[in-house]
């Protein structure tokens, strides 16, 4: 990506910034971004799709960068190190504190598919591959490890093996997870001003099931 481009990518990211604080994504336009930004309707099509995909592109390029970071710290940690995802959650609660003006503006009952979706995705891909690191720290389904114990036993069964069963097994804890606590930061979000990022945090740990932070 050249200069220029560059330049382009970071007036479109303000412009969508400054406007979906004031208004929600259902009225605002490709022109108003286009505006807003300098640039021509042509050149914001070359950047996105909608304006939508705009925002979740934006606020997506800063939940990418809190997960890259949780993948490191539990790439680093032992399998009872509950540090990564504590360090994970404050992180994820200061990103919607600091982009609160936003997504209240847009929240509804709830979030947009634009911003609800990307937040799910991050989360659900960060906790994915925490488990897959440490997969001891997960209840273990003993249907489950009886048909990757049968599908290892006999070289002609069909049925998955262990590896993929566990992470089977992992996307659907870390689903689970990450729709929940995206549930809860909207209800917080609701709250009326001033908000407490400490105390959403807080509500979210001991929200969280134990056996993700529990000692093993």
């Amino acid at each position: 990506m050249d200069v220029r481009q560059l330049r382009t990518r970071d007036a479109l990211a303000r412009a969508i910034r400054d406007l979906a604080s004031q208004r929600t994504l259902a009225d605002i336009t490709v022109t108003d971004v286009a505006l807003h930004a300098g640039i021509s309707r042509p050149t914001f099509y070359a950047h996105a799709a909608s304006p939508g995909a705009l925002l979740g592109a934006v606020l997506g390029a800063e939940l990418q960068a809190l997960r890259e970071e949780f993948d490191r710290l539990s790439e680093q940690s032992a399998a009872d190190e509950t540090i990564p995802l504590e360090r994970f959650q404050s992180a994820l609660v200061e990103h919607v504190y600091r982009n609160a003006a936003i997504y209240r503006h847009n929240l509804r009952h709830r979030l947009p598919p634009e911003l609800r979706d990307v937040l799910i995705d991050h989360i659900e891909w960060g906790l994915v591959d925490h488990l897959t690191r440490h997969p001891d720290i997960a209840p273990r389904d003993p249907e489950a490890e009886s048909d990757a114990k049968s599908a290892g036993e006999n070289e002609n069964n069909s049925k998955v093996d262990a590896s993929e069963a566990r992470y089977r097994e992992a996307a659907l804890y870390s689903a689970m997870a990450a729709s929940g606590t995206v549930a809860a930061l909207e209800t917080w979000l609701r709250a009326p001003d001033p908000l407490h990022p400490a105390r959403a945090v807080s509500a979210i740990r001991r929200g969280t099931a134990e056996w993700w932070t529990a000692a093993r």
